[in-house]
């Protein structure tokens, strides 16, 4: 995901596996704040640019602890309340 915005964001709970270039490339002197994200075998560092705390695992030139249970083909269905839910590891 790239994003140019200067404005505040809340960008929390993604998850991007896979990119050519970076997962996550935030470059704007925003006042983005970033929790919960998980960014896995990107072809470079992530790059943000805010408040970015420990709950995050961004691409540093390796997979962290998360990336392994983002394996296999997705799974999509919807819940109950009409949410998209994405499930790894699932069959196509």
């Amino acid at each position: 995901m790239y994003n140019r915005n200067t404005g505040p964001m809340l960008v929390s709970d993604n998850v991007s596996v896979g990119n050519e270039q970076r997962n996550f490339d935030f470059d704007s002197g925003g006042t983005s704040v970033f929790r919960n994200n998980t960014s896995c075998d990107s072809g470079s560092n992530d790059r943000v640019i805010g408040d970015s705390d420990g709950s995050n695992q961004f691409w540093s030139g390796s997979n962290g602890s998360r990336c392994s249970s983002y394996a296999g083909a997705l799974r999509w269905s919807f819940a109950p309340d009409g949410r998209l839910v994405v499930t790894f590891g699932g069959s196509r």
